[in-house]
């Protein structure tokens, strides 16, 4: 499995622990894949996450307008900010190989650099029944 560093790695492993069904769901399995890259993983507090690693940003789809008032709170269980246009694009894609969320692929195709692009072909191989790639960094 391609990771885009140990970090990615160590965070897949964290989650996988947090979510065994990882190990036996291809949408978990892709959507924690993607939960794990640094630059998401920091976005939410895995202890609060309890159906999977995008509760937080379930948090913020519930009303984006309110969002940084709950957030400052202390009613939700992670953050949107430090979220990029690359990396909230590829949440879309892992809320996309989870759950069927409507998500433009060809938004993400031209905004993701070469790692980000590679993750995200990582997640959707991760997702097929019968993933087939073999990534090399």
């Amino acid at each position: 499995m391609f990771f885009a560093d140990e970090q990615h790695k160590t965070n897949f492993q964290r989650i996988a622990v947090k979510f065994p069904e990882v190990k036996k769901a291809r949408d978990y399995c892709a959507a924690c894949y993607i939960g794990s890259y640094p630059e998401i993983y920091k976005c939410f507090s895995l202890e609060k996450q309890k159906h999977g690693p995008f509760d937080w940003y379930f948090d913020y789809l519930d009303d984006p307008e309110d969002f940084v008032q709950r957030r400052d709170r202390g009613e939700t269980s992670g953050d949107t900010a430090p979220l990029t246009g690359q990396t909230r694009r590829l949440v879309e894609l892992g809320l996309n190989l989870w759950n069927g969320r409507d998500f433009d692929l060809s938004d993400g195709l031209n905004s993701w650099d070469h790692e980000l692009y590679l993750v995200a072909l990582q997640a959707i191989d991760l997702r097929r029944n019968s993933p087939v790639l073999s990534l090399a960094k």
